[in-house]
């Protein structure tokens, strides 16, 4: 895909690739520019990628939950509506009733983009992508409420065409009746997450980043369905991990800020709903996973408003781990959590949502 380095803030993609000093110097001694040249690569040299490149204004992520904000807000909608049971498209619609079904978040003539996890080119009964079933009952919902086109779409890790067919996902959403959007090199641009260079010490890793961008672009509405799971590096993959799965460029590098690098993706994505895939879970060797003994049968869905609370909830409730200790989710509340004129929801403390009656939980017999 693309291969945009860092801080980028071009149009389309762009190789960013770092270029020494030396090759500097070389380049304009070829040209026949040995000392102007050298200098003027110099002055274009830039670790982050930013100079020399095409000077396009980076493109915005629009607030995907802003007009469903309100609403929650003024009717107290559960933050988290979780459902359990056996059948996962009963499943579905008992976590939606809350809301007043898929249709209180599409509109008819909307184009939905629904996000899986498919980053791996594994079966589904290895628990590393979300499940199938829950891909094509999550479509059927959407068309049922009036989506005018439904767009499934991912960058996997493994090759785009190999790991939608062996997850099964292909298949489920086309039977669905959604279109399958696999990644090509001209459907990434940049993507501005805040203006000016993250600070690491701060807990920012992106300022403006190649992201998958073909699927958005014709979006209304955007569903995350992340599967829950382990995560060797982060302990968990869950709601916001899930949007690693619509970067581009070098992005295996953001393993050394792995709890930066979440808590940004949940600032970069403000989404319509997710539905969390906990049917079986991942307990160990996550991300990857490659044995059944490692999964859980847990039988839950959880559509959600609140990405933090979310996986909050998911990692005590179906990871069995505490979420005091999950890093990215502390992040993630200081940088988008605090403010309610960002129309956003941000609170890892998923208790206080019970407390206040925000969490809804219906069992499917």
């Amino acid at each position: 895909m693309s291969t945009a380095d860092g801080d980028v803030s071009s149009k389309g993609v762009a190789d960013a690739g770092g270029l020494s000093r030396r090759d500097a110097l070389r380049v304009g001694a070829t040209v026949g520019l040995a000392g102007v040249g050298a200098v003027g690569y110099w002055l274009l040299y830039d670790k982050t990628g930013d100079r020399g490149l095409p000077r396009h204004q980076a493109h915005r992520l629009e607030n995907y939950l802003a007009d469903v904000y309100d609403r929650a807000v003024s009717e107290s909608l559960p933050r988290l509506s979780i459902a359990r049971g056996q059948d996962v498209a009963k499943m579905v619609s008992a976590a939606l009733q809350p809301y007043g079904g898929m249709a209180g978040f599409v509109r008819s003539g909307d184009v939905v983009l629904v996000k899986p996890n498919v980053g791996f080119a594994s079966s589904p009964s290895i628990g590393a992508t979300t499940s199938p079933a829950v891909v094509e009952a999550v479509v059927r919902e959407c068309i049922a409420a009036g989506a005018s086109r439904v767009i499934v779409a991912d960058n996997p890790i493994a090759t785009p065409a190999t790991a939608f067919q062996k997850s099964k996902i292909q298949q489920a959403a086309q039977r669905a009746g959604a279109e399958v959007m696999l990644p090509s090199q001209p459907d990434f641009v940049n993507v501005e997450v805040r203006p000016g260079k993250p600070d690491p010490l701060r807990g920012e890793s992106l300022g403006k980043w190649p992201i998958f961008w073909k699927p958005i672009a014709q979006a209304d509405k955007v569903i995350g369905l992340p599967t829950v799971k382990d995560h060797n590096l982060c302990s968990a993959s869950i709601s916001m991990k899930n949007w690693y799965g619509l970067l581009g460029g070098r992005r295996d590098q953001f393993h050394q800020a792995i709890d930066n690098i979440v808590s940004d993706l949940g600032l970069v994505i403000s989404p319509t709903l997710i539905i969390a895939d906990g049917t079986r879970v991942l307990m160990r060797s996550g991300p990857t996973g490659g044995r059944r003994s490692d999964l859980k049968p847990a039988h839950t869905l959880v559509a959600a408003l609140d990405q933090v609370a979310c996986d909050a909830w998911c990692y005590e409730n179906l990871l069995e781990r505490d979420p005091a200790r999950l890093k990215y989710l502390e992040l993630a509340e200081a940088k988008f959590g605090q403010d309610p004129a960002l129309k956003r929801f941000g609170q890892r403390d998923w208790k206080a949502y019970k407390t206040q009656g925000l969490i809804k939980e219906t069992n499917i017999s």
